[in-house]
């Protein structure tokens, strides 16, 4: 499992010199408040397996840059829901394109039977990940 948290680090500091303008895990952040924002920051934590703090202080962070924004929740207004800006909205949909490039260079350079193995075993090493938390 130490292995697996090590790669995915590796991973990420050899994704990082494609993204000039934001981080890796700003780019996650940004994924998930597309994914589930108007859920809350709650939900935000459960997406990204990070502490409600943290995603807080990340969200201020882009919120800062203009490529999110906070706004209060219909039914309850002291609850804040998170969406992108058009800003945030382009640039996430920019490096999504330059890591969906990589990462199908990479997948097309394993074989057939690498390939029919991979999907199913990240699967279950997420669960089993998720699990743990």
């Amino acid at each position: 499992m130490l292995a697996l948290l090590a790669v995915a680090r590796r991973t990420r500091g050899r994704m990082q010199p494609l993204f000039e303008d934001v981080t890796v895990p700003q780019l996650v952040l940004l994924d998930a408040v597309q994914a589930c924002g108007r859920e809350g920051i709650g939900a935000l934590s459960e997406y990204t397996l990070l502490s409600q703090p943290t995603v807080t202080q990340q969200a201020a962070g882009l919120e800062a840059a203009g490529l999110l924004r906070r706004i209060p929740a219909e039914g309850d207004r002291r609850r804040r829901v998170l969406t992108l800006t058009e800003r945030g909205e382009e640039l996430l949909s920019a490096k999504r394109g330059l890591v969906a490039n990589r990462l199908s260079a990479v997948w097309t350079s394993l074989g057939p039977e690498e390939q029919s193995i991979a999907v199913p075993l990240i699967r279950h090493l997420t669960d089993l990940v998720g699990e743990l938390t």
